[in-house]
């Protein structure tokens, strides 16, 4: 999807008021399903792994203190991999997001203004993805920049931007992408 990642993502399939975590992994897993349908005819070498991961057991420990859209979101999905969809995009699997609030990931953005951040996911192009802290809004983009040992990401030349307004806008405009790749 062109301009996933520099702007605001706009909801091309509605998942009702609440966000529907559970026909959103449905329809994720058929259209991953059918995006890699014919993909090494096309492309020339097999797919890797396209897909979102369902929840089998209980949420890792420290979950519950990621911010609310990030909780409720592990109960339902422990990852997505999205390798071959258009750079690579990636929601890491609950113990990573949690464990990265160490300074493992970006935790700060430094630049005109400070956001502390929680970072869940990433791109193949080196972008991160992350919450605004405290409420989990909204979802930034922070492409590649020096990062320092305790997780605080350098945007003094203000390269970060909001992508989703929401965590589910941000979920609606992954769901986007594969659909927009399928070539039927």
């Amino acid at each position: 999807m062109k301009g996933f990642l520099p702007g605001c993502l706009v909801s091309k399939v509605p998942f009702v008021t609440a966000f529907d975590y559970g026909r959103w992994l449905t329809s994720m897993n058929d259209l991953a399903a059918r995006f890699v349908s014919g993909f090494e005819k096309n492309f020339g070498y097999p797919p890797g792994g396209n897909g979102v991961t369902p929840v089998s057991g209980p949420l890792s420990g420290g979950v519950e203190q990621l911010p609310a859209p990030l909780v409720q979101f592990y109960r339902h999905v422990a990852e997505v991999s999205l390798p071959d969809v258009s750079i690579g995009y990636f929601v890491a699997m609950a113990r990573v997001a949690v464990d990265g609030r160490d300074g493992r990931l970006p935790v700060r953005i430094e630049g005109v203004e400070s956001i502390d951040v929680v970072s869940f996911g990433s791109d193949g192009g080196g972008s991160h993805f992350a919450l605004g802290l405290p409420d989990g809004a909204p979802v930034y983009g922070l492409p590649p920049s020096a990062v320092d040992r305790t997780g605080v990401y350098d945007n003094h030349d203000s390269r970060v931007r909001v992508v989703a307004a929401t965590l589910p806008d941000f979920l609606t405009g992954l769901h986007d992408l594969p659909a927009s790749e399928i070539r039927l």
